[in-house]
């Protein structure tokens, strides 16, 4: 009877595998996914030194330049600032490197000159995610109307936000030329 429960024993003690082979590779291409995801995170939305930005914009093969607005009265506030913007930047490369958006966000549109006809620009209108996605993928100055002024930037990015009096100024165009 010895023999019995000691063959019982055996059979209930099975041995402990640890993880799958596939389940061990599955756990390290997921933990990988996320420390690259990490790191793109850092790298492109860490807070920087103007002149960081300012350097990988001038560089840059395209760049952006978006107002969003929310009423006309901010769309009047933001434009001489916009146009100041892409005045200075002019100077300072090709035209038709610079893509520009006024995203009007109560409707979800998006406005952007489409080339130039014998010296005239026309004008293009999207939904507003079409711009942004554009944008988004350039070095590029977003512009938004705010009570407060303030400026957030990053290696490929330089967001504004700025009341009237501010936009009038534009010390952005300023610090770009």
């Amino acid at each position: 009877m010895a023999d019995k429960g000691s063959n019982q024993k055996k059979k209930e003690e099975k041995p402990k595998k640890g993880m799958s082979k596939y389940l061990q590779m599955a756990l390290v291409l997921v933990v990988a996914a996320i420390l690259i995801a990490v790191v793109y995170l850092l790298y492109t939305s860490a807070p920087v030194s103007f002149s960081t930005f300012k350097s990988n914009f001038q560089s840059a093969n395209r760049v952006s330049i978006t107002a969003t607005y929310y009423n006309t009265t901010q769309y009047a506030d933001e434009s001489p600032c916009m146009n100041s913007i892409i005045q200075v930047i002019a100077h300072t490369r090709k035209a038709s490197t610079i893509d520009f958006f006024f995203i009007d966000a109560s409707n979800n549109t998006c406005t952007y000159p489409i080339g130039t006809v014998g010296g005239q620009i026309s004008v293009g209108s999207t939904n507003s995610s079409t711009c942004l996605n554009t944008a988004r993928s350039e070095p590029g100055i977003f512009l938004n109307y705010s009570q407060g002024n303030a400026k957030v930037v990053t290696p490929y990015r330089l967001t504004v936000y700025g009341n009237s009096t501010y936009m009038s100024s534009c010390p952005i165009a300023i610090e770009m030329a």
